[in-house]
């Protein structure tokens, strides 16, 4: 939720001088509607990803299955180690 002075950046960019830039602005604010840089172009917003992919066997764990699987994965770890060092 966002609240007080947490507010979105978004990025924008001309349609007449074709530069780039970001603001602060809240969802309910209007969107700027000439170019600071120029005055003339109109600014669109450009998409940006904001979105992390995660791995398709994961998201159908729990995090109680998730966390036992790395607890195995590190005790394999450690025997190995635990097998090199005596050698």
């Amino acid at each position: 939720m966002i609240t007080g002075d947490q507010v979105p950046k978004y990025k924008f960019n001309c349609d007449y001088c074709h530069k780039q830039w970001w603001e602060w602005m809240s969802i309910k604010d209007p969107p700027p509607t000439e170019c600071p840089h120029c005055e003339q172009g109109k600014p669109y917003k450009v998409p940006t990803n904001f979105v992390t992919k995660r791995k398709q066997k994961e998201e159908k764990k729990s995090a109680k299955e998730n966390v036992i699987d790395h607890i195995e994965e590190n005790r394999k770890i450690l025997k190995q180690m635990k097998a090199e060092a005596t050698k």
